[in-house]
């Protein structure tokens, strides 16, 4: 499956503020007027999709935070990132992609 950042509907829109904590990032969404809590391997994650909408894969999202932190095993970087992606998904900051794009 391919990922995407979500395009905001008004170009006018107010930018995502996003802020660290202790417990991982915290987002305000002004459009939404929205507030969450995300892991710091959500942010991660969202920071490797491209800015300008084009798409990434599962298997390079999992990749790169191999690559960010060797010492965890596969399963645990797949896990982390399918949980980043589930959390991103419901944030309604990313959103899934057509593999087949015209």
């Amino acid at each position: 499956m391919l990922y995407t950042r979500q395009q905001a509907f008004f170009p006018d829109q107010p930018e995502i503020r996003w802020k660290s904590v202790d417990e991982g990032w915290v987002f305000y969404d002004p459009a939404a007027g929205t507030t969450l809590l995300l892991a710091p391997v959500a942010r991660f994650v969202f920071d490797q999709l491209p800015p300008d909408g084009s798409t990434t894969d599962a298997e390079a999202l999992i990749a790169a935070v191999q690559q960010e932190e060797p010492d965890a095993s596969a399963q645990e970087c797949r896990e982390a990132v399918t949980a980043a992606l589930d959390a991103l998904l419901d944030a309604n900051l990313i959103r899934t992609a057509p593999l087949d794009r015209p």
